[in-house]
């Protein structure tokens, strides 16, 4: 049996050998029955690679897919922050423009808060009476009033915004200039983003798109400062006086910096010179 095998073995030997030009009977009877079975092996084998391949590039993709998100993610951030301190910068430069135009001396101070009961009425901030601020300083912007500090604590204070119901301030038309024709702006009650100007008399021939500017009585505010411009024009109900609705200069839902007027009644002056210990208590370094 042995030596039958091995006869047949190199018989078969000699049979598939490299010279052949054709394959045997039998190489052709099992190529003919084995090769549906070898082809649906060789697709399946090729589509378990594939699928190993996607598997593995899904895996490779995501994680450049997430590292490509932070880096958008933190590419945005840096953006948004480079555009608020473009804006700061531009509110900061117009804020001292108006200081170096001014003949008050002003204190630069933040927004840190507002009223969440009276969105129009107050803000905070964040200047005290350690800064020198005192009660019923006038607070403004490079656009125009404001209103006026209502409380002071240590290190920070409250304003009373022109919209609240509270605060009434002396006023007149900036074309006429006229001492005699002064009336009272308060806020307008009915539309809180809006003022209105009372007790006008009849021969100050107000029109829409006249300035309000503030007139210096009551020793609060000081004169000329800007409020705001006259949309429209009517009698009161006694005929006697006028009214006028006023679109307000200052955006007063978009403060962020507010300068505080420190002594109405003297111009600014300069730095002290070395050595001086200026006044007692000492006052915050103003704007100049």
């Amino acid at each position: 049996m042995l030596i039958i095998i091995a006869a047949a073995l190199l018989l078969l030997i000699v049979l598939t050998g490299e010279n052949r030009v054709q394959l045997s009977p039998v190489e052709d009877i099992l190529l003919t029955l084995f090769a549906p079975a070898q082809t649906a092996f060789s697709s399946a084998g090729q589509k378990l690679q594939s699928f190993v391949d996607a598997i593995a590039s899904f895996y490779e993709l995501k994680a450049e897919n997430d590292h490509l998100r932070k880096e958008i993610a933190f590419t945005e951030q840096q953006l948004l922050q480079l555009q608020e301190l473009q804006k700061e910068n531009h509110r900061y430069r117009e804020l001292l423009k108006f200081a170096e135009k001014s003949e008050y001396r002003l204190l630069a101070t933040e927004v840190i808060a507002r009223d969440p009961s009276q969105w129009f009425g107050t803000i905070t901030v964040n200047r005290g009476y350690l800064d020198g601020v005192k009660e019923e300083m006038a607070v403004v912007t490079d656009r125009g009033l404001v209103g006026m500090i209502s409380t002071v604590s240590p290190n920070s204070s409250q304003v009373l915004l022109l919209t609240d119901p509270r605060l009434q301030v002396s006023a007149m038309v900036q074309r006429t200039r006229d001492p005699v024709t002064v009336g009272i702006v308060e806020s307008h009650g009915k539309d809180s983003a809006n003022l209105k100007i009372t007790y006008l008399p009849l021969e100050a021939k107000s029109q829409p798109g006249d300035q309000i500017i503030t007139s210096g009585m009551g020793g609060i505010f000081p004169k000329g400062i800007l409020i705001g411009t006259i949309r429209e024009v009517e009698k009161e109900q006694s005929g006697m006086v006028l009214s006028a609705l006023i679109e307000p200069r200052v955006n007063f839902n978009r403060l962020e910096e507010v300068l505080i007027i420190l002594d109405p009644g003297k111009s600014k002056t300069l730095p002290p010179e070395p050595g001086d210990t200026g006044e007692a208590g000492g006052e915050g370094e103003p704007l100049s």
